[in-house]
């Protein structure tokens, strides 16, 4: 979604060109496997990208800021441009969303696939509260504390996410997006519930593996199989992702529950 961070007011944060080893993404990979939640594993992701690039530096990584015992927030990574010397602020987002056309107005149709958070309510928490952060008297004290002055820091947001569209709208071009981030669809349960998929295989990732190709995936269900464990979402409201695997190949999609 980067390419389009100027119409949200935000500046991009581009990830570097990947320069590691492999006996470090085998490092990686035994690291990951002892982290359950999505977003600590994107973060670790991040890093290590970072820390094996020829550009940037990571400075600190994780910074809580407590003033009084009181949170006021966390500040995701601090980078250094290792050419200029550059210190960067970059917060990191990683997403999941759907397309409701109920919505009026484009940039409000992208929320999460169950109705809980929206693509324009986290931009408005990025600009109103995690980047104003950094310039808290509190925050400026333990990073001066760290030789860090927020004077001259730049900030910038890498804002990525894997987008979900109406099955009878896959094709189409969206604005305010990058399109490229569309990776699948989303049906309701009554439409997964009919005949249509009855001759596929699925599994249903757990969330913290919801970003991996599911190309490499190797444990599949028949449709009964899956249909039990979709309808245990259904029921407690919750979104399932789901891998189909087809004689044409490989799709990815939601079933909604609402």
């Amino acid at each position: 979604m980067e390419r389009h961070s100027h119409d949200y007011d935000l500046e991009a944060f581009e990830l570097p060109k990947r320069t590691f080893q492999r006996k470090d993404s085998v490092k990686l990979k035994n690291e990951i496997e002892k982290i359950f939640v999505l977003g600590k594993r994107v973060e670790r992701f991040f890093e290590f990208q970072i820390s094996n690039s020829a550009k940037f530096e990571v400075l600190l990584s994780n910074i809580q800021i407590i003033e009084d015992k009181k949170t006021l927030g966390e500040l995701d990574f601090i980078l250094k441009e290792k050419n200029t010397n550059q210190h960067i602020h970059v917060e990191l987002v990683y997403k999941f969303y759907v397309y409701d056309p109920s919505f009026k107005n484009e940039l409000s149709r992208w929320i999460g696939p169950n109705r809980k958070d929206s693509l324009l309510e986290k931009i408005d928490k990025l600009k109103s509260k995690q980047l104003p952060l950094l310039y808290k008297k509190k925050t400026q004290d333990i990073l001066s504390g760290k030789n860090i002055a927020t004077k001259n820091i730049v900030q910038k947001v890498c804002y990525k996410a894997s987008l979900f569209v109406p099955k009878k709208l896959l094709g189409s071009t969206f604005t305010k997006i990058n399109n490229d981030c569309i990776k699948g669809y989303y049906i309701t349960f009554n439409e997964f519930a009919s005949n249509e998929y009855e001759t596929n295989y699925f599994y249903s990732p757990q969330k913290q593996f919801w970003p991996v190709d599911p190309i490499k995936n190797e444990t599949w269900f028949s449709y009964q199989e899956i249909l039990s464990q979709i309808i245990k979402f259904i029921e407690n409201k919750k979104a399932p992702l789901v891998w189909m695997k087809t004689n044409k190949g490989i799709e990815q999609f939601f079933v909604v529950w609402w």
